[in-house]
C-alpha cells in the first residue's frame, strides 16, 4: 500500500489538532471565571467545588439566623472578627455593597469573635454599620480552621469572603478587603449568577 504526501499530511495535521481539541473540551467542563484582584489578593476558585449546608447562627439580637443558599442570587460570606485591623476597611465596603447590590447579591458578614455580643455590636457602631445583615459564630459551626472541626468554609486568613452561587455551590473565596462594586467584581458576580 502506497501512502501518498496528502494522506501523511492530513495525518500529521489530524494529529496535531487533537490535543487542541481536547483542550478545548476539558476547559469547557472547567470553572474559569473572569479575574477579580485586589490590592493584595486575587479570587480563588474553589476545587473541587462543594455545596454549601444550611447553617443556624444567631443574628445581632441573639435570635436564631440560617445562612444558605439563596435562590436567583450570588451569596457573598464575609468572614471577620473585631480584633482584625483590615476588616475595619472591608466592612464598611461590603456594607455599601449591601446597600447598592442587594438586588445582584445576598450578604452575610459573619463575625467569628467569641466575645459577648456586646462587644460585637459596638465594634459595628464605631465603623457605622448600620444596614449589613451580621451574624455571630463564635463556635467555628460556619467558618472554622480544618485542624478545629468540620466547618464548611476554611479561614485562610481575614477579612475572607467566600461566593456562594445561587444553586449552593462553593464558587470560591476573596481574601484581604474586596470592593465588590469594582468593575471586575461585577463582572465575576455576574458569571457566577447563573451558576
Amino acid at each position: 500500500m502506497r501512502v501518498t504526501r496528502r494522506a501523511a499530511m492530513a495525518a500529521v495535521l489530524g494529529a496535531a489538532a487533537l490535543p487542541a481539541i481536547g483542550g478545548r473540551v476539558r476547559a469547557q467542563g472547567e470553572d474559569r471565571p473572569p479575574v477579580f484582584r485586589a490590592a493584595k489578593h486575587q479570587f480563588v476558585v474553589v476545587r473541587p467545588s462543594k455545596q454549601l449546608p444550611a447553617v443556624l447562627l444567631a443574628d445581632m439580637t441573639g435570635r436564631p439566623a440560617q445562612i444558605a443558599p439563596v435562590p436567583g442570587k450570588v451569596l457573598l460570606v464575609n468572614i471577620w472578627a473585631s480584633w482584625c485591623d483590615a476588616c475595619r476597611t472591608d466592612l464598611p465596603l461590603l456594607e455599601r455593597f449591601h446597600k447598592t447590590a442587594s438586588h445582584q447579591a445576598a450578604v452575610a458578614a459573619v463575625s467569628i469573635d467569641t466575645d459577648e455580643r456586646r462587644r460585637v455590636k459596638s465594634y459595628l457602631d464605631k465603623l457605622s454599620i448600620r444596614s449589613l445583615p451580621v451574624y455571630l459564630d463564635p463556635e467555628g459551626k460556619l467558618a472554622g480552621n480544618a485542624a478545629k472541626g468540620t466547618a464548611p468554609l476554611l479561614i485562610y486568613g481575614m477579612p475572607l469572603t467566600y461566593l456562594i452561587t445561587p444553586s449552593g455551590r462553593i464558587a470560591g473565596y476573596m481574601a484581604g478587603v474586596a470592593d465588590w462594586l469594582a468593575p471586575d467584581a461585577q463582572k465575576l458576580l455576574a458569571y457566577y449568577a447563573t451558576a
